[in-house]
Formats: C-alpha cells, structure tokens, sequence
C-alpha cells in the first residue's frame, strides 16, 4: 500500500467534507474522523497490507455492554474457512450490509443501547470510490445518512 497515496486520499475527503482528521503514526498507521454521532477509523500497518481494517461506530457505542455479534469471513481461494456465525441466526443489521462480506471480512457488533460498531477488513482503497462507496453504504444503511457528501464524486 502505498503511504503517501492513502494519506492523500484521506486528506482530500476531509478537505471536500469541511471535517476534522486525527492521524496517529507509530508502528500502525491511523486516521480518524467524526461527524456527528459517528466516528470513523482507518487502521493499517505499511507493511502489512491484510492488517488493514476500516471501523465505523456510533460515538455512544460501549464495548462492555456487547449485546448482538455478527463475523463473516470472505471466501479465500483454496482456504478452508471457519464458521464463525451460525447460518440460521437472525440478522439484527440490514441485509444490504451482507454485500460487504464478498469483497471484505465483516464483523458488526450492537451494544445493548442500540449502538453499532462495523469493522471491515482487509480495507487499502485504491482510489477515491473505494472510500466513498464503502463508507456511505454502511453509513447509509444504518445511519439513514451519508458519511461523505455524494457531491464530490464529479
């Protein structure tokens, strides 16, 4: 992945979106942005590009009050998969995050105040759609919002 490329990338969808980005490089490298009552985090090593993750959570999600869980795998070419949640488990999100899962390893947790915390990995964006298609999904669907305003795709 490279640095300068993503740094950009996020830099320019902050400029657009008139928002504020805290970056924090150490061993990983992290942007994080809020908007709202969300708040959103990219998380990645340089060197490892599979230890990329992307999270976007509500500001009053509490991690000790985890009340529904759901982790799905991407399928991986000659990789034996592991079950990690049940078929017949009811779905608690919207469906349409389920589309997240061929191209990412998704996992969404509820706490038991209604808040979500998505995380999707591996997450490197190529270019600027890749962002602005993922986030506005999942902000979209549960938040009845866009993360990023639509405008800036022309």
């Amino acid at each position: 992945m490279d640095l300068k490329k993503t740094d950009n990338l996020w830099r320019f969808l902050v400029i657009k979106n008139n928002l504020k980005l805290e970056q924090q490089v150490s061993q990983n490298v992290s942007y994080r942005i809020q908007k709202g009552e969300q708040a959103l985090t990219h998380t990645f090593n340089p060197k490892l590009v599979l230890n990329s993750s992307l999270s976007i959570r509500d500001k009053g999600y509490q991690e000790n009050l985890l009340h529904k869980h759901h982790q799905t795998a991407k399928k991986r070419f000659g990789i034996n998969q592991k079950v990690i949640s049940p078929v017949s488990s009811n779905v608690f999100f919207p469906r349409e995050l389920l589309k997240l899962s061929l191209k990412y390893d998704l996992e969404i947790l509820q706490d038991r105040l209604g808040h979500y915390n998505v995380t999707i990995s591996p997450f490197y964006p190529k270019n600027i759609y890749d962002i602005l298609n993922t986030v506005n999904l999942i902000s979209r669907t549960l938040w009845v919002k866009n993360f990023f305003a639509e405008g800036i795709r022309n």
